[in-house]
């Protein structure tokens, strides 16, 4: 027979009922969709932010490249700038590559908007998934509830 261990430092594991689980899954329930209501609060401070800015019109500035050097922008088609590299055209992406700093224009406003959008899209993804996330763990704990 099985001795019962009692005494100092012996802690006993508190049976849940399934009624304290429901009642636990439903307060985190509620805490995760306040959560979620904030975040896309913010998404659409972000978004709107971000529908609000344009990108710079590059054609005909002169760029630098990292690796090709000066370029000229021959053309801007939304978002895609076609550059020609002394002869060899390559094709690069707003906000992108002002952004990351592999293309510099001699332009201080249209770099720092390319920042700021490249921010701006970046906080957006992060948002998104964030939302997607505690969305994700509201299923799994009504699953667990029911």
């Amino acid at each position: 027979m099985a001795q019962r261990v009692t005494g100092v430092g012996v802690r006993r594991r508190r049976a849940t009922t399934k009624k304290q689980r429901e009642e636990a899954a439903r307060v985190e329930i509620e805490k995760l969709t306040r959560q979620v209501g904030q975040l896309r609060g913010r998404l659409t401070e972000v978004t709107e932010q971000r529908e609000a800015m344009t990108l710079p019109n590059l054609e005909g500035k002169t760029v630098e490249h990292t690796q090709y050097g000066a370029g000229t922008v021959s053309e801007q088609k939304d978002a895609v700038l076609t550059i020609d590299y002394a002869g060899r055209i390559r094709k690069q992406k707003l906000p992108f590559v002002i952004a990351s700093g592999c293309v510099t224009v001699d332009d201080s406003e249209a770099t720092e908007r390319c920042r700021k959008i490249s921010d701006l899209e970046t906080e957006q993804s992060r948002l998104k998934k964030e939302i997607q996330y505690r969305e994700s763990w509201i299923s799994d704990l009504q699953k667990q509830s029911t």
